[in-house]
């Protein structure tokens, strides 16, 4: 810029209330603009991502060897929280939604009721001398079972040396099942086996007492196996989950990641994340011509402030509404930039927008591959302090688990909407042409920022170089930003677009009563429908 340009300082603009309202405005208008855009595309709700909430999206999500995009995955595999901004959504730092999940799971435990429980452990003490039996012969034959040992398995639920007898070394190890990445034999079916030798073929050739002496436990309990089984296999599940989320590797569906930068592939796992549309479908979206638009005028205001309308609702003043940052570090208050006015009519096009979905890799019980399974969070949120057979938290999670809505900041993204960056024009009424295009040089690049902190594109380089024409007269003229070809021209990984929002999901929500009730009353709906056509054919049949 040369130097009769007016910039601005912006370390002494500081945010207002009414700043803030002018961002609780934008997205609310954009949210609005957006969801009616894609009334036929995306059915869950859309609500604005805030920056700085990790910036701009790395749509170009792997390389040609489906090698996961380390940015890409940064970004969808952050936790979802509601923003500061009113209506709007915001990130943690990369990978936050995996921790916390974790987290909540291992806070989670399945518990009977009290009836069942009583009636366990009255089993239980009952065969207390065949257990003991058990767990001797196992001991000196095997050797003594160590705390060590015990506490490698105390995430499947497994506490007493005679659980890890018979749940881990039989019903595992010596059933081959651990090999073919199963779970374990259930005490239901181990005890209803005609010679519960054949269920273990990998049981050394020692085993024949040890096998002996549960085949009697096994019978003495038949009446609550049911219940050891609700326990040991809810157990084995939450164990499963946490092992998989911690440890993700290439055998229960962890993936590699690259960086983007120079193409490394990095040496360390990660848990699963999927994208379900094909790159060339997004880069067809973004060359698309529709076009999500948000429309703002401007005029002065009290005080040096400025007016701003969005959409044409009720004006809110603010201070500086959009600077204009260059590479060099110069900033330029594009209301107060020589030859411009606060009298100014303001359009924002997103053009090319695609919904991107996105997902977690869901657990499955058969393969034990993937990481995510909701089911047993819903379940211990809708149990709370209830006396039921179910999974319960034995200590109240960190997180709200309630609906976003509520204030719930445990969520995950999926679907994300991404455009171009958006185009801003800019067109100045009862200003002076002649003398803004003396001072203002159009080969220059920088960022934008509406409100003083809504980033318009977040590359440190430029995101956006700027154009200007003149109107009917010297007194009217508009100026462009778009996107500068330093960000059009990067290599495919490093390509980004910008985000306009996200759906999401909460797993400590289960489904909606209304929605329930709504399906039911459809369903009902159907079969009466169905019923008078089927009366009405009989009765013409009868009739003719």
């Amino acid at each position: 810029m040369k130097e009769a340009t007016q910039k601005i300082d912006t370390q002494a603009i500081t945010l207002t209330n009414s700043d803030n309202s002018g961002g609780e405005q934008f997205y609310s208008a954009l949210q609005a603009n957006a969801m009616a855009a894609l009334k036929d595309i995306l059915k869950s709700q859309l609500y604005p991502i805030q920056f700085p909430s990790q910036g701009d999206f790395h749509w170009y999500y792997q390389n040609i060897n489906n090698v996961f995009n380390e940015s890409t995955f940064d970004y969808i595999s952050a936790r979802i929280l509601p923003g500061d901004v009113p209506g709007t959504a915001k990130l943690s730092p990369a990978g936050g939604f995996p921790n916390a999940y974790d987290q909540v799971i291992t806070s989670i435990v399945y518990k009977l009721n009290d009836s069942d429980q009583a009636k366990l452990s009255k089993a239980q003490t009952n065969a207390q001398a065949q257990a003991q039996t058990v767990v001797s012969n196992y001991q000196t034959t095997f050797g003594l079972i160590t705390n060590d040992q015990l506490a490698e398995v105390k995430d499947y639920g497994i506490v007493t040396k005679l659980d890890y007898v018979i749940v881990i070394s039989m019903g595992w190890k010596w059933s081959g099942r651990k090999a073919a990445n199963k779970p374990p034999l259930t005490y239901q079916q181990m005890a209803q086996a005609r010679k519960l030798g054949d269920l273990l073929p990998d049981a050394p050739p020692s085993a024949d007492q040890v096998i002996s002496d549960v085949s009697k436990y096994l019978n003495m309990m038949r009446p609550v196996n049911a219940l050891l089984d609700l326990v040991s296999e809810n157990s084995w599940i939450i164990g499963q989950l946490q092992t998989n989320t911690k440890n993700p590797n290439s055998s229960n569906g962890g993936i590699k990641t690259l960086d983007p930068t120079s193409g490394e592939v990095l040496k360390e796992f990660q848990v699963g994340y999927k994208i379900s549309k094909a790159l060339s479908d997004i880069l067809n979206d973004l060359n698309s011509d529709r076009t999500i638009t948000l429309s703002m005028t401007t005029s002065q205001a009290s005080g040096g402030s400025i007016n701003v309308k969005i959409e044409g609702k009720a004006g809110f003043t603010v201070s500086s509404w959009l600077q204009f940052t260059t590479t060099a570090g110069d900033s330029y208050d594009m209301s107060k930039v020589q030859g411009t006015s606060t009298d100014a009519s303001i359009t924002l096009n997103w053009k090319g927008y695609s919904v991107v979905p996105m997902a977690p890799t869901a657990w499955q019980q058969a393969t034990n591959i993937g990481w995510f399974y909701p089911d047993p969070i819903a379940q211990a949120v809708k149990n709370d302090t209830k006396d039921v057979s179910g999974f319960i938290f034995t200590n109240s999670p960190a997180y709200n688990l309630k609906p976003f809505k509520e204030g719930g900041d445990f969520g995950f993204l999926t679907n994300l909407v991404i455009s171009n960056y958006p185009t801003i024009s800019i067109r100045y009424n009862n200003a002076n042409f002649s003398e803004f295009k003396q001072s203002w040089q159009e080969n220059v690049t920088g960022n934008l920022k509406l409100f003083g902190f809504i980033e318009l594109g977040s590359f440190s380089q430029g995101a956006y170089g700027s154009s200007y024409q003149q109107g009917a007269n010297n007194s009217t003229f508009t100026v462009t930003f778009s996107a500068s070809q330093e960000v059009l021209t990067i290599p495919d990984l490093q390509k980004t677009a910008y985000v306009i929002g996200g759906a999401l999901s909460n797993p400590g929500v289960g489904q909606d009563i209304t929605e329930l009730h709504t399906t039911k009353w459809s369903l009902w709906l159907l079969y009466t429908c169905l019923f008078l056509m089927l009366c009405l054919l009989f009765l013409w049949r009868a009739i003719f």
